[in-house]
């Protein structure tokens, strides 16, 4: 298990700086993953693989598509259904290439990965290797995480990915996925319980950290 807030998923992603594109600027294009809580070291790591994997940085188009995918592969949740849709309309194997290596998936296994995530939002090729262990959220406010107690109860909510989660005397909202999660703090507990989840959360006492976990790792 990791010892600090983190994806496992995330172990490798790609590194990097992507090349100069007329019509592009990464500069705002980052700041903008990074306000939708993407981490901007993702997001340029995977367009700089694109790139690579496209056979140069001078295609626009399909850069400017590719783009999204990169700021989903970043961690920004609400790039996600745009992400899927984008992979769904790859026309090219340019294009192909470039989102697999966006994501860091060989591209032959990029049309399994999105038909999984459909039903598994936590899928992903190398989640049995780790057990079933998705996330880690939370960790000790003062290292720079966000609780001050350990989590000591959770349950679902009514939509994918969303669990209330309680540490002391405060409840959180966790919205996580394969490649990012976000944590807000709630003024009350949620009232209603959602059906269960493929995914649990894992919380145990010596530590401030909550994982996300799915039962079935394969």
């Amino acid at each position: 298990m990791i010892q600090v807030p983190g994806h496992l998923a995330d172990r490798g992603s790609p590194i990097g700086e992507p090349e100069p594109v007329a019509g592009l600027d990464w500069a705002v294009a980052t700041r903008s993953v990074q306000r939708a809580g993407g981490r901007p070291d993702r997001f340029t790591g995977a367009m700089a693989a694109a790139q690579r994997a496209a056979g140069g940085p001078d295609d626009t188009a399909l850069l400017a598509g590719i783009a999204g995918i990169a700021a989903w592969r970043a961690g920004a949740l609400a790039y996600r259904q745009d992400a899927l849709a984008r992979i769904d309309a790859l026309a090219s194997d340019a294009a192909r290439r470039a989102a697999g290596a966006a994501l860091d998936l060989d591209v032959s296994g990029l049309d399994e990965f999105a038909n999984r995530q459909r039903t598994d939002r936590f899928w992903w090729p190398g989640r049995a290797t780790l057990d079933g262990y998705v996330c880690a959220v939370g960790g000790f406010a003062g290292l720079g995480g966000a609780w001050v107690a350990p989590a000591d109860a959770w349950y679902p909510l009514g939509e994918p990915g969303a669990f209330a989660i309680r540490t002391g005397d405060r409840w959180w909202r966790l919205d996580a996925d394969v490649w990012g999660s976000r944590l807000l703090p709630l003024d009350a507990q949620p009232q209603e319980r959602g059906p269960d989840q493929a995914a649990s959360i894992v919380c145990l006492p010596d530590t401030y950290l909550a994982w996300v976990h799915v039962e079935d790792a394969a």
